[in-house]
């Protein structure tokens, strides 16, 4: 990934791998969904960051 990438934050989609922007919400290449929600609180974030467990209430993330 380019040095613009990293500081623009880009990254890339967890399904097809490609760079894709803070702005999407799902990657324009495949439709994978960029977010993911807890489905214990509801707090959501970015794939980019890829917990396992949710950061706010300590949930195991399904497909984790």
């Amino acid at each position: 990934m380019s040095e613009r990438a990293r500081t623009s934050g880009a990254f890339r989609c967890p399904k097809c791998g490609t760079v894709t922007s803070r702005g999407k919400s799902f990657c324009v290449e495949c439709g994978e969904a960029l977010d993911i929600e807890c489905t214990e609180c509801e707090k959501t974030w970015r794939y980019m960051f890829n917990y396992v467990f949710c950061p706010s209430c300590g949930t195991k993330l399904k497909g984790r």
